[in-house]
Parts: C-alpha cells; structure tokens; sequence
C-alpha cells in the first residue's frame, strides 16, 4: 500500500478502527464531528470532512489526510502508519495502539463563529485600518470582503477584513485581532493568466496585497496562495503538487528571528515547499530586515523593484484578545 491508497480510505473507517464514534452533524452537511481520538475534550471538535476525505482538530488546529491521522494518533512515521493500515486492509487484526483519550459524554456544538454577512468594505475604521498597513482602498476592496460574525460563546457580534479560503472558511483581520472562521484553509488565486507557470505563496493577506502594491497591480498577474497561517503549507503544497502546469514558486514567507518558534514553523513550512518537483525561490531577502513584506511596503513605499534569488535548501502577528466589537 502507498499513501496515495491509503489515503482513499475513508476516514470515517479509521476512526471506527481506532474506537472512536460519530457525532452530529455540521450544518453544512459534508462535515461531521466525532470523538476526538488525538485528545480529550468536553465538547466535540474534531471533523472529518466526508466528501474531502479529510480531517481538522479545530481545538489545535492540526488537520490533514488518513496519514496524518494515523502518524498523529500513533506517534509513529509515514512507514509505520502504512503498516498500521495495510494490516487493517488485509483484513488481519488491527495492531492496538494505547488509547489514552477518553470520550464520555458529548454536548453538540455550533461552530465558534457564524458569519452573518459579507460585502464591499464600507466600515470606516477598517478602511483607516487598510490604510495604515500601506493599502489601497481599491485593491482592498478588489480582494478582501467586510464580514460580520456572531461569536456563539459571547453572544456577540464583530467585524473584520475578510479573505475566503479554498475550504469555504474565512481569515478574519482588524486592527486588534485576527481570526479564522472554520474551516481552515489557504486561498487560491488564480491570477489573470500572465506568467501561469508560477505561483507566489504568501504567509498572509496583508503580504500579498503589499505585492500586489509593489508591483503596481490592483488584479494578480500571476497566480498566487496566500496561506493565512504557516499550518497550511503542507496542505497548499499538496495542493500544487498536483497541478502539472506550475514550473516556479516563488515565498513570501515572513522574516522571523532566529531560534524564535516563528522561525520553526517557517522553516517547517518552507520544506512543505521545497520537496516539491518545481524550482523553489526565497524571496525572504528582497524584504532583509523586516519582520514581513507588508513591514517592508509601509517602510518603503517607493521601492518596487522585487529581485528573487535561488532558495537555500532545509531538512526541514501575536493575537490580542480585543476584537471590533458592533
């Protein structure tokens, strides 16, 4: 078995394996919760999406494939989480890993935030907002949305800056906080068809609307992933993995200090990259000194001229709790 085979195989089998059961029902209605196998918890806040064939913890925000469920919930490696499944296939008895998670009872539970509505960006404290990060109000406009979201836990409602993902969810930002409304996901967009072969892959919105800036573009010439949390590289490299079109990609990944758990985790997600079969550019130098590209565009305006260098090969914004409150 290899793990495109085994990451076939239904989701909702493994789990049954594993002895953890289904719950309710998303509203959406492709999404369903069940027992969390990785943790223990008192509401529900494991998914699987059954269409998709994934899963997402929405507690840690881990997510992934049946692979990743398996090396996650055994501690063990790609090797062995095949091993674990082709013995389950085979029909042979399933290899026992020590359960340590307990399930009890379950209250069913809504997401953490419904959005209400979303549209045109009218709101003036995010058009100051938008300004203040070195943005147009017409490229704004042209690539992020005004949302409005109820919290189910406060009972209150809020707003933000809006980008919509691959999965349906939304990356949410204001000048306090920022947040993601489930599910988790990067954004695709696909660009005006000017250079299709390569893709520029953002850490955030603000980075990719910078570029855009930077480069005196108000719609992306080329195609670009802006993956609003360095936690779904992996997921938008499988994405790219797939697409036989794509020969370049280009990083903008943000400038974290050394030996920071920033810096980790975007070395980690640099690798994600890296492993694919396309030529892999850093472009982390042309923005030295700065904690990200955006960073970069407010500081200096008027420097548009974007150099890329070869990539060095690896093995491998702080949240407030204020929000804008309606």
């Amino acid at each position: 078995m290899n793990c495109e085979q085994a990451n076939k195989i239904p989701l909702e089998t493994v789990l049954k394996s594993m002895g953890y059961k289904a719950l309710g029902k998303h509203s959406g209605g492709s999404e369903q919760w069940f027992e969390n196998p990785l943790r223990t918890e008192r509401t529900p806040s494991f998914s699987v999406n059954h269409q998709k064939n994934v899963w997402q913890d929405l507690g840690t925000d881990k997510g992934g494939s049946v692979i990743d469920l398996v090396m996650e919930y055994g501690n063990t490696s790609v090797s062995g989480a095949l091993t674990w499944l082709s013995d389950h296939i085979g029909g042979s008895s399933l290899p026992q890993i020590e359960r340590t998670h307990s399930t009890g009872e379950y209250e069913q539970k809504k997401p953490r935030y419904e959005v209400r509505k979303s549209g045109v960006i009218m709101n003036p404290a995010l058009m100051s907002y938008v300004e203040q990060r070195g943005i147009s109000q017409k490229v704004a406009r042209k690539h992020l949305k005004e949302v409005r979201y109820f919290d189910t836990e406060t009972e209150k409602e809020f707003f933000g800056l809006g980008m919509q993902n691959v999965s349906g969810g939304w990356s949410i930002r204001n000048k306090y906080m920022k947040t993601v409304i489930a599910p988790n996901g990067f954004a695709n967009v696909r660009g005006n068809g000017e250079a299709a072969n390569t893709v520029n892959v953002f850490e955030g919105m603000f980075d990719y609307l910078s570029y855009l800036m930077m480069t005196e573009q108000t719609d992306a010439r080329m195609r670009c992933i802006v993956l609003n949390s360095t936690k779904m590289a992996k997921q938008a490299a499988d994405f790219l993995r797939k697409d036989i079109t794509v020969q370049n990609v280009v990083l903008w990944l943000d400038n974290e200090p050394e030996g920071s758990k920033a810096s980790e985790a975007v070395e980690q997600a640099t690798a994600h990259f890296t492993a694919l079969p396309f030529a892999v550019y850093d472009a982390r130098d042309t923005f030295y000194g700065f904690e990200d590209l955006n960073a970069s565009w407010v500081a200096t305006k008027e420097m548009h001229r974007i150099e890329m260098r070869p990539i060095k090969y690896h093995d491998h914004d702080q949240n407030d709790n204020l929000q804008m409150e309606l």
